[in-house]
């Protein structure tokens, strides 16, 4: 496994930005003398973390370096800061046409990435998963699996918040992200509206804790793609929303591709 971090300049943000990029490398077993030999270009997922997060956040709370390494896929782990993933105009952050296409850009002319649709995946945690199915259903064309671990579907809820100091339940945040909140729902910001108009749907897979806070968004959700003949998988399993949950999850997503 080789872990790089970095900082890459982008157009969709209007500056540099940092990611982290495993690569699942060639797999030396020194003491047994064997070398296990990794295909290239590297089948990639793009990973996406949560609220309050960066792209050393999956580092320092997952096992997902040496998951990685015995699946034999490369990572990539943007930062994200507290977009959702969503194009900001007002901002010039364009973090969706960012997470969407320009990063899988970036980062194939730089590292050996399959430019495959069917080596090339997107997922996240929270917030990033939500950032995951906007962007893999909007980019449908360049992402054939989307795994959605304990995933924020919020955008139903927002117009109701108000003006709170608790950034999770803030109207004045949320309208900073998303613009007028009463323009959501039907957009491209609404993961329903893009199930609708989505030509080749991506698979999806979706897991949550039942004790989760989101729990009931995500059977909401599972239950819509049941109503359009989505079939989706859906792990409802015990847990809140935690880093133990998303490690185990992510990696049983990564087993699927």
């Amino acid at each position: 496994m080789v872990l790089f971090r970095g900082d890459v300049k982008c157009k969709s943000l209007q500056r540099r930005t940092s990611i982290s990029v495993i690569l699942p490398s060639d797999n030396i077993h020194f003491l047994q003398d064997t070398e296990e030999i990794v295909p290239k270009p590297y089948r990639t997922l793009y990973l996406l973390h949560g609220l309050y997060g960066s792209d050393d956040i999956f580092l320092a709370n997952t096992s997902i370096q040496k998951f990685a390494e015995d699946n034999g896929i490369a990572i990539v782990i943007p930062c994200g800061e507290n977009s959702f993933y969503v194009d900001n105009r007002k901002a010039h952050a364009y973090y969706g046409e960012y997470v969407g296409q320009e990063l899988l850009d970036i980062t194939r002319n730089i590292f050996p990435l399959s430019d495959k649709r069917e080596d090339t995946f997107i997922a996240g945690f929270s917030m990033g998963g939500y950032g995951a199915i906007r962007n893999g259903l909007k980019y449908s064309q360049n992402f054939s699996k989307i795994g959605m671990i304990s995933a924020a579907l919020i955008i139903d809820d927002m117009v109701d918040y108000a003006d709170d100091g608790n950034v999770l339940r803030s109207r004045d945040f949320y309208e900073s992200i998303f613009g007028d909140l009463d323009k959501v729902k039907d957009s491209d910001m609404d993961p329903k509206y893009l199930i609708d108009s989505c030509e080749d749907l991506p698979e999806i897979f979706m897991a949550c804790g039942v004790d989760d806070f989101l729990f009931e968004k995500n059977v909401d959700f599972h239950e819509f793609l049941k109503s359009r003949n989505v079939d989706a998988t859906f792990i409802k399993a015990s847990g809140e929303h935690t880093w133990e949950f998303c490690d185990k999850y992510i990696k049983e997503f990564i087993k699927t591709l």
